[in-house]
C-alpha cells in the first residue's frame, strides 16, 4: 500500500533522486519488520505486567509454566522461519506494488497472496495429529505456507532438523531472489503509470527495450 501509494501521488520521483532504489526498498522492509515487532511489543508487555503484578486483582487464572520446554534451538529455527518468511513476503508485495498501477488493480493479486500464507490455518489440526501428511508436507515446501506451517511444527517437535535446515535455506534464497526481483521491477515501475509493468523487465537486455519505448 505504501508503494502504491507514493508511486500514485508521484512522490516515488522526488525519493529517487536522492536514493538508490535497493536501499528505498530493503529500508521499506525492514521498517515494516521494526514496526511489526513494537506491535507485539505493545500488546504483549502490557498482558505480561498485567498478569505478574495485577492478576488476583483481575481474577485471571493461575498458568501453570512448569509444563513448557525451553528449547534455544527451537527459538533460533522459529526465528529464522519468521524471518525469511517475512523477507519473502514483503519482497513479494513490493514487488506486487511496483508492478500494478494501482492499489484496486493489486487488490485481488494481493488477497491471493495473503490467503496463501495463512492457509495452513485451516488443516491446523491435521498439522498437529498428522505431521506427515501429504498436504502437511506440501505446505512445508511451498515457499508462502511454509514458514507458518515448519513454526508450526516446530513448535510441536514434529519438524526434523534436517528438514529445519533446508526450508530456511529455501526461504532466504527466495527471499533474496524476490529481493533482487522487487528492486528491478520498483526501478522501472515506480515511474510507470497507468498501466501495468510488463515482467519482461527482469528479462536481461530489456533495459535498452524499456527506454526506447
Amino acid at each position: 500500500s505504501a508503494t502504491l501509494e507514493e508511486k500514485e501521488n508521484r512522490v516515488t520521483e522526488m525519493i529517487l533522486t536522492t536514493i538508490e532504489p535497493n536501499r528505498l526498498i530493503i529500508g521499506k522492509i525492514i521498517s515494516l519488520f521494526v514496526v511489526g515487532l513494537v506491535q507485539f511489543l505493545v500488546f504483549s508487555v502490557p498482558t505480561v505486567v498485567g498478569y505478574l503484578l495485577f492478576r488476583d486483582r483481575l481474577s485471571l487464572p493461575n498458568l501453570d509454566l512448569s509444563t513448557l520446554i525451553f528449547s534455544p534451538q527451537r527459538l533460533l529455527i522459529g526465528f529464522l522461519l519468521l524471518l525469511g518468511g517475512f523477507a519473502l513476503v514483503a519482497g513479494s508485495l513490493v514487488a506486487l506494488g511496483a508492478v500494478m498501477p494501482t492499489a484496486k488493480d493489486a487488490g485481488p493479486v494481493y488477497s491471493i497472496m495473503i490467503l496463501l500464507v495463512f492457509v495452513p490455518l485451516y488443516s491446523i489440526a491435521l498439522i498437529i495429529s498428522d505431521p506427515s501428511a501429504l498436504i502437511v508436507r506440501f505446505f512445508s515446501i511451498f515457499p508462502y505456507s511454509a514458514p507458518l506451517t515448519s513454526m508450526a511444527r516446530n513448535a510441536m517437535g514434529t519438524l526434523p532438523l534436517g528438514t529445519a535446515v533446508l526450508t530456511i535455506i529455501w526461504l532466504f534464497a527466495l527471499a533474496a531472489l524476490t529481493l533482487v526481483a522487487a528492486v528491478r521491477l520498483f526501478k522501472y515501475g515506480s515511474l510507470s503509470y497507468g498501466e501495468r509493468l510488463s515482467l519482461r523487465t527482469l528479462l536481461p537486455g530489456s533495459r535498452s527495450g524499456t527506454t526506447r519505448g
